[in-house]
């Protein structure tokens, strides 16, 4: 996720006196004391949003900043954020009811003025107290932070059944995911369907849907590379990836690369989902707040598929010389599904090309043009990219 913030100048401090490695030190001492997880938030059914970590040891606050005569500037440390607020730490005690007004900072490095109210103090012991800020209006908060989609983070603690509505179709027939969405969702308001693959799903139409919920395996092909191609094709609506994120570094790469809006790990529990689908049907989510945060690149993620995709056309002409055309088979297959993901138009459709006249007909001796060009493209994709590097 994001961290705003992260070296204070010389001759900065926050209120409490502390540098950034003391600051550290606070606040895995109060997570220690169990009140606070560290990441991506246990959830509370007392709440009703998701308080996330965010990591600023000097992030400056306004006091009443209406009051010309008593407006006073404070740098504190920040704990948390939500949706509906903030914690800070201050070496005062600060009266609830207080306004406050402070600046945050976007993941695209854009400035929002954000004003709330002090809605608690808690001593935490020595001087230090927490103060819970409650914002005078919500805010998307993955547009402040950026946390691995792998993560899984909702902004929403809890949701009620009643809450949902809208229509969404799930596709692919995971037997870990499938049943438990039956049976969690029959007291919702949702109206939902389920479709096997990626080619029934498109056969029954999707752009009247509110949201897509998507397996990993879709039947003809990985459930990244679909949600890829429904890109491509100007389908916009929320999508949410779900399945094992404890499978092989390459299936996470290609999770991240997805332009999915968010991954959903298994085993689901019915808050989990709720929470998941919730993000996007209850939240008033705009087309371009969700385009923004989608179109963050992992310029890891894709550096690690281009050096996979390296690898894998390096043993084409391997095979062709061996005659193996099963193994052909699958190496273009891998080739098309990486070339999606990290949006290779012209190899996608050769390396899939390819792969259908090797199934049709199996004349390998045929192809050596072919697979000259997919290793010329892949060679120009490197060449590219270490040049940007």
């Amino acid at each position: 996720m994001k961290h705003t913030n992260k070296q204070l100048g010389a001759n900065q401090r926050n209120s409490l006196g502390l540098g950034t490695q003391a600051y550290s030190q606070l606040l895995s001492k109060l997570e220690s004391n169990g009140d606070q997880p560290p990441k991506a938030a246990k959830k509370a059914p007392s709440r009703h949003f998701t308080r996330i970590e965010y990591f600023d040891p000097c992030f400056e606050l306004t006091l009443d900043p209406g009051k010309h005569s008593q407006r006073r500037k404070i740098a504190v440390a920040t704990r948390n954020i939500s949706r509906g607020g903030m914690s800070v730490l201050h070496s005062n005690f600060i009266y609830p009811g207080s306004a406050v007004q402070s600046t945050l900072t976007k993941a695209t490095g854009e400035p929002v003025e954000i004003k709330g109210t002090v809605c608690r103090c808690d001593h935490r012991g020595g001087v230090v107290h927490e103060i819970g800020i409650k914002f005078e209006h919500e805010i998307f908060i993955q547009e402040y932070i950026e946390p691995d989609i792998l993560a899984g983070i909702s902004s929403l603690e809890t949701v009620e059944t009643p809450q949902l509505v809208g229509k969404v179709l799930f596709v692919g027939n995971d037997p870990s995911i499938t049943p438990f969405v039956r049976q969690y969702l029959l007291t919702t308001n949702l109206d939902f369907g389920f479709a096997d693959s990626a080619a029934e799903a498109l056969e029954r139409g999707i752009h009247d849907v509110d949201l897509l919920f998507v397996t990993l395996d879709v039947g003809d092909r990985s459930g990244p590379e679909f949600i890829r191609s429904l890109r491509e094709s100007g389908f916009m609506k929320p999508v949410i990836l779900a399945g094992n994120a404890l499978e092989d570094e390459s299936t996470k790469q290609q999770i991240r690369l997805s332009a999915a809006d968010m991954f959903l790990p298994i085993p689901l529990n019915e808050q989990t989902l709720l929470c998941a689908l919730g993000e996007f049907l209850i939240n008033q989510w705009t087309a371009p707040t969700l385009e923004r945060v989608r179109s963050r690149v992992d310029k890891g993620s894709a550096a690690k598929l281009l050096e996979e995709l390296t690898k894998i056309t390096s043993v084409l002409n391997e095979q062709i010389e061996s005659e193996n055309g099963v193994d052909l088979y699958i190496t273009c297959t891998k080739i098309k599904r990486i070339a999606s993901l990290l949006g290779m138009k012209s190899l996608r459709e050769l390396a899939g090309a390819v792969g259908e006249l090797i199934a049709d007909s199996g004349d390998l001796g045929s192809l050596s043009g072919q697979i000259a060009e997919i290793r010329s493209l892949c060679a120009q994709a490197d060449n590219q990219a270490g040049k940007a590097a």
